[in-house]
Formats: C-alpha cells, structure tokens, sequence
C-alpha cells in the first residue's frame, strides 16, 4: 500500500491529485476497505466516499464532476502540510502554525454535536482547506481543489 504524507493544497497527497478518476486512485491504493454512497442534495448528485482506514484516509468522488476525486481527508498524526505535523496540535499551536505559513483567510465555526464533545471547524476557504476540532484538538484536515470564481474548479494538471 502507498505510503502517503504531504498534503498539498488544491492538488491532492503525494502523488494522488484532484480529478483523478476511481481506477487511477485504485491504480495507487488499491482497494479501499470501505465504500460509502451518500446523496447530500439532489442538485448535486451522488457523493462516492472511499475509506482506508490504515491509511486513516477517506477520499470522494462527485457524480456532478464526473465522478473525479473531489475531496481527501486524514487523520493519521505522520501527514504533513508544507512541513508540518499538525494533527493532534492543540487550537492555539495550530493557529500559530498556520499564520506561520502566511494562511491568513481563517473562519471558525462552532458545530454541535450529539453528545458532550466540541466540535470546531477553522477553515480557508481560498486553499479549500477544512481543519477539524475535537475537543480543542486538530482530528481531521479536509482539503479539495482550488475555485476559480465560485463554481469553477480548477483542477491541477
């Protein structure tokens, strides 16, 4: 199995990029140890998910593009974003680690959960990156292709 670890915003992790199709991911992954199906609206079409969970990997693929990879999201602490471990990094280091790297268009949400845990989503919404708070920890970074204008995606090449 592919060793994975740098996350890259708007292109992908290592070498599995934006736009591939599902044989090509299949291609370098192989056979993912879980396949969700899910429809969040119905303008949008079908949403692919694909798990691996050695990895601590998800990645989807939208109906609407073609059914391309559109989405990649990890959780395992050896993932690096521009040289930096961040999962696992308290609120106030991660904030720091991110103005570091001049990421400069931060937003916050609170998200409420079914039980006692906070939930908190930091994210840019210029680098499609989604970094996830669990109980003031990072759990999850969520990252996609970049946007030319607001519904355009500009895929790399």
């Amino acid at each position: 199995m592919a060793q994975l670890k740098e996350i890259k915003a708007g292109i992908g992790l290592d070498n599995i990029k934006f736009g591939m199709f599902r044989d090509d991911v299949k291609n370098i992954l192989g056979e993912p140890d879980e396949i969700d199906n899910h429809t969040d609206n119905e303008d949008e079409g079908q949403t692919e998910s694909w798990h691996y969970d050695e990895l601590e990997l998800s990645i989807s693929f939208e109906e609407v593009d073609d059914m391309r990879l559109f989405s990649i999201a990890v959780s395992g602490e050896h993932y690096e974003f521009n040289g930096k471990k961040l999962i696992g990094s308290k609120k106030p280091q991660l904030l720091k680690d991110l103005k570091d790297l001049n990421i400069t268009d931060l937003k916050e949400e609170a998200w409420e959960t079914d039980d006692e845990t906070k939930q908190e989503l930091i994210f840019s919404e210029d680098l499609s990156l989604n970094f996830w708070m669990e109980d003031y920890e990072l759990s999850e970074i969520q990252f996609g292709p970049l946007f030319e204008g607001e519904e355009t995606i500009k895929w790399p090449e």
